[in-house]
């Protein structure tokens, strides 16, 4: 069985969350999902009428704080998971994770996850915190977060990292019923094997079937290796969506709308080298680690979506009509994916296909519930 996670709304009105959330759980979805950032994916130089329509009334930089909008989805809510997609142990202590994550476990009756990741330049620089050795620092991270929730009834904690340091601390907030797992955003090597030493999911973003198969080799040795059974873990993906009724207006939307474009931009130098092509940013770009998108003017960043290629963009995402999209995921399915997470584009290439594409969406999402395939 597929089950279906999307990402869920992150601007005014809050009642936003409440509705969104409940609507999830009614059409059968497994999981909403809330970014943590300050700053979002797209220039603020471009986020205009004239290219995104009414959604320009927000500022692509509109998030609400992660961990209370959990707490809202929670609210309304009975069944469906609520996650962090993803979060990071550079501008949160892993002792406030821990706490706020603990919290979370009983607001939400056990049903929240904690999703975490390396972390984004652009959520950290801007704000005066250090970029650097974010894989190690994410490492320790977990550490702390696992000895704080450990600990028993009345221990001192003490820890001499790198990076944090416990002397002396305590954790005695009980979980209602079990700690929440922790799902690491990640997928390079490094992270794969930090993923198999003290993850509870895997949650990267941006493989292809075939590239997801290779790194959950590393995950599996890593679990060889250090003596885990490697199905403790449960392997999800965070895909990119483009949907239709139409297959034409997907790749219309791909071939025209400067924001969907943008949004391939957000593809690495990697990617568009297996294509041909040399990225518009750099040739060695790397959006986790060199894109800042409030640094761009208008003209620097349009200049560079249109030398965006109509191939990259489709390798982008996932896109198509309803079939195209369950053919898609089903080939993620035999590659062991057991979860799929979706951030649906479509609405920002053409504001009025929101209802439309999520209709589309719940489709799927039928299909998986009443197609129980393993």
């Amino acid at each position: 069985m597929l089950r279906i996670g999307v990402v869920g709304p992150t601007f005014p009105p809050i009642e936003n969350i409440a509705r969104v959330a409940k609507r999830v759980e009614e059409k059968g979805y497994d999981s909403i999902w809330f970014p943590d950032h300050l700053m979002g994916w797209f220039p603020q130089s471009i986020w205009t009428p004239d290219v995104v329509g009414p959604l320009a009334v927000y500022s692509p930089h509109t998030f609400f704080e992660t961990t209370l909008s959990i707490a809202v989805a929670a609210s309304q809510t009975q069944r469906i998971r609520i996650g962090s997609a993803v979060t990071e142990a550079i501008r949160h202590h892993p002792a406030m994770l821990a706490q706020s994550y603990a919290t979370l476990e009983h607001i939400t009756n056990s049903r929240v996850i904690l999703g975490i990741g390396a972390g984004e330049l652009e959520n950290v620089e801007p704000y005066g915190l250090r970029y650097e050795k974010v894989v190690s620092r994410l490492e320790e991270a977990l550490k702390v977060v696992k000895l704080l929730w450990e600990a028993k009834r009345d221990e001192l904690i003490n820890f001499d990292g790198e990076f944090f340091k416990l002397k002396g601390a305590v954790f005695e907030l009980p979980p209602l019923k079990k700690r929440p797992p922790i799902w690491i955003g990640g997928s390079g090597e490094r992270m794969c094997k930090i993923t198999a030493k003290y993850a509870d999911g895997w949650l990267p973003s941006g493989l292809t079937p075939q590239e997801y198969s290779q790194r959950l080799e590393v995950i599996k040795e890593e679990c060889r290796k250090i003596g885990r059974k490697f199905e403790e873990i449960e392997r999800a993906v965070y895909l990119n969506l483009i949907v239709d009724e139409s297959r034409e207006e997907c790749l219309r939307l791909m071939k025209e709308s400067p924001i969907i474009k943008a949004g391939a931009l957000l593809a690495p130098a990697s990617l568009y080298e297996k294509l041909g092509y040399q990225h518009p940013l750099g040739e060695n770009f790397y959006p986790l680690t060199d894109y800042i998108p409030a640094k761009y003017s208008r003209k620097e960043i349009m200049k560079a979506v249109e030398s965006v290629p109509l191939e990259v963009v489709q390798e982008s995402f996932v896109w198509g009509n309803i079939e195209d999209v369950i053919d898609k995921l089903d080939k993620y399915r035999k590659q062991g994916v057991q979860t799929a997470v979706f951030w649906n584009f479509t609405f920002l290439g053409n504001a009025s296909k929101v209802k439309s594409s999520y209709s589309c969406l719940d489709k799927i999402v039928s299909y998986f519930s009443e197609n129980k395939t393993t």
